[in-house]
């Protein structure tokens, strides 16, 4: 008797998990039942597609055509000789971080090119690190840190350690940063102490 039952119990099972019980459409009025045996097919399971939406292609086309405008030859060529035109060029650079990332990219792609003008990528890398640390230790940003939250400032300071030791460098330009130094000191301790306790 029991053989029976679960033998029925299987047939009812597989044939409720067939295609062809799927292929049965319920009345738009009545709520379909939920098949719990249906195999997960993975093509339908994802949101979007890899495909580029055309706001995107818009944007990435003229992203990549403002980076050609960017790495002409002639505009580095002329940075390389003259300081202040490497100056407004990294400016340009700077302005948007997407390009700045797609600058560097392009320039160091090509072993040819990285070889010609790796000076201006390294140069630009030591200039955006110096325009961070300025945002980060500006004085009315100071002010503002140590009137709501210093630990939130503390903790873009610390973000990496070139950072951290650049705006030390910038701060002990003044002796009234002095406390402001040694309590960004001690927070780095507690974070290295903190981290040290979790591995």
């Amino acid at each position: 008797m029991r053989v029976g039952y679960g033998f029925l119990v299987a047939v009812s099972i597989l044939v409720g998990s067939s295609d062809a019980s799927t292929l049965v459409k319920a009345p738009t009025d009545e709520v379909r039942m939920a098949n719990f045996f249906r195999s997960i097919e993975t093509a339908s399971r994802f949101l979007r597609g890899h495909e580029v939406t055309g706001d995107e292609a818009r944007t990435m086309g003229a992203i990549a055509s403002k980076v050609d405008e960017l790495v002409d030859s002639a505009k580095l060529d002329s940075a390389m000789k003259d300081v202040t035109a490497m100056k407004v060029l990294f400016k340009q650079w700077n302005a948007d971080a997407a390009i700045s990332k797609q600058v560097i990219k392009r320039l160091s792609t090509d072993p040819f090119t990285f070889a010609k003008y790796n000076f201006l990528v390294l140069t630009y890398n030591r200039y955006r690190l110096e325009v961070l640390v300025m945002k980060l230790v500006d004085p009315k940003r100071l002010e503002d840190a140590l009137v709501r939250n210093k630990w939130a400032l503390f903790k873009q300071w610390n973000a990496d350690e070139t950072i951290a030791m650049r705006v030390i460098e910038r701060l002990a330009s003044d002796p009234q940063n002095f406390l402001l130094i040694s309590q960004f000191n001690r927070y780095r301790t507690k974070v290295l102490e903190n981290a040290d306790k979790v591995v």
